[in-house]
């Protein structure tokens, strides 16, 4: 009789086993039947690859440029923050709330610039632009290719005569 009983058992928890083996299926295969933008926890379509993304990418940054016209790439810290995200957003509601806020945000930069002479590669930063961009990403990644721009604001690097 106790070997009955464990019989019983063992096929009681295979079944057990059998049905959380198909309801993990069925969840693992769930976002298969989604719409590709319905995203949600914790299976994810990953809509930011599931969906085709435009070539063309408008953004607002802000450069460096030296006395020469050479280009200049600023750090996030430049914007006052160490985040990449943070610092994209900043200007984008700088630019978004207008001229006022474009030149504070121009002038803070530059500032930050002139006061950071400990990095070679910023000391002939004469000017600070905030720019906006359309570009084609896969040109400008692969070849360098830079698209439209428009200045939104521009402003000097304050520059004692001892650091230039």
């Amino acid at each position: 009789m106790a070997h009955a009983v464990v019989d019983v058992t063992a096929r009681d928890g295979r079944w057990v086993a059998t049905i959380v083996s198909i309801g993990l299926v069925g969840a693992t295969l769930a976002p298969v039947l989604r719409a590709p933008d319905d995203d949600g926890f914790p299976l994810s379509t990953f809509p930011m690859f599931a969906t085709p993304q435009p070539a063309q990418v408008a953004m607002s940054y802000a450069r460096g440029v030296t006395r020469d016209g050479r280009v200049r790439v600023l750090s996030p810290d430049h914007l006052g923050t160490g985040e990449v995200l943070q610092a994209f957003a900043l200007i984008q509601r700088a630019v978004d709330r207008g001229e006022s806020a474009r030149l504070a945000l121009c002038t803070a930069i530059a500032g930050r610039v002139a006061a950071d002479a400990a990095d070679a590669a910023d000391r002939d930063v004469v000017e600070i632009r905030l720019v906006a961009g359309m570009h084609d990403a896969v040109d400008y990644l692969a070849h360098g290719a830079v698209g439209r721009e428009v200045t939104w604001a521009s402003c000097d690097v304050p520059r004692s005569s001892r650091s230039r």
